[in-house]
């Protein structure tokens, strides 16, 4: 039961989070957020969650990538109560033990909110949309912390710990980055977004977000292993 849920469950939802956002991507209608005119979906200039949008920037309805973008979204709660099984692979040692279960609590949390993300389309509710994010993001830092101190104070290898270091100091570089960022409605206050993002400014914020969540998806994939060694070290 603890295998399933905290190691083929997050793998899963990981294999269908790729595949759904690339059926989403061939579907993707077209436009950016400074170009409306723009043929199908860019990689440097559309964000990952442009794909659930229900209107895309070129006027278009978004219905196909939307259902398989947002149905991805949700699935993270799956791998949120998936993790929630994860303690008991840390059980030989009670200080990983109760910091598995603190990281596993924030991890939950924060896939609620990534789940949310799917539940208000930037384009609908734009300000509902940028808290679940940021929320999502924050929830995951001591997420994350916290299983990197569970990993550290078991048998595990060092490489866990270490990648849960580097996947944390990335995700809090991304929310100091993100912090100095304007938020600003680019569907309902167009003007100020034009005024305030520059082309190179989208560029930079699209390619850093696909970076993070690319690190994100390889570490909660390795950290599965370390589940599995861990029950076969028992």
């Amino acid at each position: 039961m603890n295998t399933f849920w905290a190691v083929h469950i997050p793998r899963f939802v990981i294999f269908y989070f790729i595949l759904a956002n690339i059926i989403a991507i061939i579907l993707f209608p077209g436009g950016n957020h400074l170009d409306s005119t723009q043929v199908g979906y860019d990689f440097t200039l559309n964000f990952f969650s442009e794909l659930g949008f229900y209107k895309t920037f070129s006027e278009d309805i978004n219905f196909l990538s939307s259902f398989f973008f947002n149905s991805a979204m949700f699935l993270f709660a799956a791998q949120g109560f998936g993790f929630l099984f994860m303690p008991f692979f840390f059980k030989e040692n009670k200080t990983s033990y109760i910091f598995a279960w603190i990281g596993a609590i924030c991890i939950f949390l924060s896939t609620i909110f990534y789940a949310m993300v799917g539940l208000t389309p930037g384009d609908l509710y734009f300000n509902a949309h940028i808290f679940a994010v940021f929320t999502a993001f924050r929830l995951t830092i001591p997420g994350v912390l916290f299983l990197m101190l569970a990993f550290y104070f078991s048998r595990a290898s060092n490489i866990y710990t270490i990648g849960a270091f580097l996947l944390l100091a990335s995700v809090v570089a991304y929310m100091f980055f993100m912090g100095d960022m304007p938020q600003i409605d680019p569907v309902n206050d167009r003007e100020n977004f034009e005024r305030f993002v520059s082309i190179e400014t989208l560029r930079l914020n699209v390619i850093l977000q696909k970076l993070i969540v690319i690190a994100m998806l390889i570490s909660m994939l390795m950290f599965t292993f370390g589940f599995q060694k861990l029950k076969k070290s028992k």
